[in-house]
């Protein structure tokens, strides 16, 4: 089970001036070496791994490059993208930017939908209506949880699951 309160939390206690050294001078080559591995899984890992050492860094710019990259190549070859897009809905969350972080969450359930994972869906939908919630956007949260509501109801959310995505809904 993914925790996105504890991804969104250790993003958001990182904070680090922007790079000084241009993304653009190493980029190219480490995605280069990632696509030309023979498997989607080594691609993705490396690409993954270069994503992190970036971030370990501090370049939160860089990383979400990569993540953005990662995506693509991953919807492009028919993997589910959801956790790469998780991902970079957490950095832009940990870089103050909530409501586009609500966005990619939007993202994350729509990629859902389309690769058949209603669990994801259900905690996007969940994320993304908190987020727009707290901003003032209750017009944007009814309606993702409108959509959550009955997929709860689906035998592939388990009970546990089912439980704790009811308890934290936000009611007013």
């Amino acid at each position: 089970m993914i925790q996105p309160i504890l991804l969104l939390l250790a993003t958001a206690a990182l904070h680090v001036d922007p790079p000084t050294k241009p993304v653009a001078a190493t980029f190219p080559s480490t995605v280069r070496a990632a696509l030309l591995r023979p498997d989607t899984t080594a691609r993705t890992s490396l690409m993954h791994r270069d994503a992190a050492r970036r971030m370990a860094k501090g370049d939160l710019n860089g990383a979400r490059i990569v993540y953005r990259t990662i995506i693509a190549y991953e919807d492009s070859v028919g993997v589910f993208p959801g956790e790469s897009i998780w991902t970079l809905a957490t950095l832009e969350f940990g870089r103050g930017r909530e409501l586009r972080a609500a966005e990619l969450l939007d993202r994350v359930a729509e990629s859902a939908v389309r690769y058949g994972r209603p669990d994801w869906q259900a905690r996007a939908l969940l994320e993304a209506g908190l987020l727009y919630q707290q901003h003032g956007r209750t017009d944007l949260s009814v309606v993702r949880y409108s959509t959550l509501l009955p997929l709860l109801e689906s035998p592939a959310i388990s009970a546990e699951d089912r439980a704790a995505l009811k308890a934290r809904i936000v009611r007013r």
